[in-house]
């Protein structure tokens, strides 16, 4: 009987390595935020500050009739008359718009 089952002789090595295979180490692996996903669905451009429909970061189409006018930040890639960055001006210019809408402040944004 010795060599007629050879596998039962070694089955508490075999249960030891599932289980540690099935269990794997104790080390969490790190986890990363979720992206958010933008919703355009609305009225307002929540991650960049803007009326959806002129948004020139979020619509291919704005974006290249900004280009075509000459509108366009090439440093920043947005339509320059979008870019707070070298014109935080322009940043006051589109919350008064979310003002006269919504009668309240925009959400803010994420600069970037």
């Amino acid at each position: 009987m010795k060599g007629k089952y050879p596998v039962i002789a070694h089955m508490p090595v075999v249960i030891a390595f599932l289980a540690f295979a099935a269990g794997g180490c104790s080390k969490e692996e790190p986890q990363t935020p979720a992206k958010k996903v933008h919703d355009h669905s609305g009225w307002w451009c929540e991650e960049h500050g803007i009326p959806e429909h002129l948004c020139s970061m979020c619509s291919e189409k704005v974006a290249a009739e900004c280009k075509k006018k000459g509108d366009w930040c090439k440093k920043h890639d947005r339509a320059l008359s979008q870019c707070f960055i070298c014109n935080p001006k322009r940043k006051a210019y589109y919350a008064e718009m979310y003002r006269q809408r919504y009668g309240k402040e925009p959400p803010p944004i994420e600069e970037k």
